[in-house]
């Protein structure tokens, strides 16, 4: 348990001075022309605004939540899933910035044709990884309630909580989320994500820079915004993926929380992960065959931030929830005559 609390401390320290070293950063290229342009000062207050609240997205709430819990269940390094998957993500918008600053003409032309095709393509790798991690979680949800009712039938061992899926179709997604079995390689899938430029945050950092520097606004004070965009969100992201770590390692410390927590909170991330994909499907088909109108329409303007923090919400209240109802059902006695048993 200590090992486990100075490992905590040494993850928070070492994504904590990072994440402080890139807000920082922002200041200190800010700084460079905010006496000279006082305007400077609200568009990154702006950029910042835009990050935090990006982090917020129900892609990245979903992909941060099942992404964590495959680490769990396979015994890896859970605490930076959050932190990897922003850096990669926000690490797009850092590429666009960059160029926005250096190349105002073309960007403002190549902004719109990557947001039609970049759009398209990063919601399906979102869509298709998003559902993929929901059946993997399906099947995660299986096991535990085929435990949960061997438990009260009595024929519960410690083995048969950690018994193999080897069924063909496990076997198939195992495979396939194996190319992110440590936390790191979720960069990887936090770029892919990225690949969507038709996200509103994004295209409006990228906006102000072009925008700025069009102003005559010297470049490394421009460059601030994208830096202030990537410390937002990599703050909330991070803290996002350390709140799911620290829930679900607490879950592992006995088979009765891992099945009644696997239980209650998978079917949640079931749920998101596997309804957010399909959204995300219908919006392309909807964007690509013009559909705009009635629940086409209503599709496409659905607002991810807004679902994203209900997704967040959700969360927290199911936890509360039951840590409520294990402590009303005295689950917690029960548990120490199993372990005892």
């Amino acid at each position: 348990m200590r090992n486990s609390s100075r490992n905590w401390k040494v993850d928070a320290t070492r994504y904590g001075a990072f994440i402080i070293f890139m807000f920082v950063c922002g200041g200190l290229l800010l700084s460079t022309g905010v006496f000279k342009f006082p305007t400077l000062l609200g568009m990154g207050v702006i950029s910042l605004s835009f990050g935090l609240a990006h982090a917020f997205d129900c892609d990245h709430i979903a992909c941060i939540d099942n992404m964590t819990r495959k680490l769990v269940q396979e015994g890896g390094k859970t605490r930076g899933a959050g932190f990897f998957f922003s850096l990669g993500h926000s690490t797009v918008v850092m590429l666009m910035g960059i160029a926005t600053i250096f190349a105002v003409n073309w960007a403002k032309k190549a902004i719109p044709q990557f947001q039609a095709v970049g759009g398209v393509i990063g919601t399906i790798i979102s869509a298709v990884f998003l559902f993929i991690l929901a059946i993997a979680n399906f099947m995660i949800l299986k096991n535990s309630v085929q435990t949960f009712k061997m438990m009260k039938n009595g024929t519960y061992t410690e083995e048969s909580l950690e018994r193999p899926e080897t069924s063909a179709i496990n076997r198939a997604i195992n495979r396939l989320l194996n190319i992110a079995n440590r936390n790191w390689h979720i960069y990887v899938i936090g770029f892919l994500f990225g690949l969507g430029f038709d996200t509103a945050t994004q295209i409006a950092v990228l906006a102000t820079s072009a925008t700025a520097t069009a102003q005559g606004i010297p470049w490394i004070a421009v460059l601030a915004f994208p830096v202030l965009f990537t410390a937002g969100m990599c703050l909330m992201d991070t803290l996002d993926g350390f709140f799911m770590s620290t829930a679900y390692q607490w879950v592992l410390t006995s088979p009765l929380k891992k099945v009644y927590y696997n239980i209650t909170i998978t079917t949640i991330s079931i749920i998101a992960a596997g309804v957010i994909s399909i959204i995300e499907v219908g919006q392309v088909l909807a964007m690509e065959e013009n559909w705009n109108s009635g629940f086409w329409g209503w599709l496409q303007n659905l607002d991810f931030g807004m679902m994203g923090y209900s997704l967040v919400g959700l969360f927290v209240v199911v936890w509360i929830v039951s840590l409520i109802c294990w402590r009303i059902f005295n689950l917690d006695e029960k548990d120490k005559n199993m372990m005892a048993n």
